[in-house]
């Protein structure tokens, strides 16, 4: 049975639109044009990570306190912060 879990994503400005990662899961990268397409797909993104990691039985979801705290320390306010609610 899977549970939801809240994922903490930083969202990145560039010049041609958006760059998006979970500093809780390694590996997990998005670019889109526009927030609302960088949402989404960055949540489809993890929504399909975790289901890799059902299948290999090894999950790699760090705490997401840490890894928040630790992006605001890296990019403070030149960055958008978001949780996604995941099915995992």
């Amino acid at each position: 049975m899977k549970k939801t879990i809240m994922v903490p994503v930083v969202i990145l400005r560039t010049k041609t639109g958006y760059n998006a990662f979970s500093p809780a899961v390694d590996g997990c990268v998005v670019t889109d044009n526009t927030m609302d397409k960088i949402l989404i797909r960055m949540k489809d993104a993890l929504e399909f990570h975790f289901e890799g990691d059902q299948l290999v039985k090894q999950p790699k979801y760090r705490s997401a306190e840490g890894a928040l705290r630790k992006s605001f320390d890296d990019y403070g306010t030149d960055a958008f912060y978001a949780s996604l609610k995941i099915a995992a």
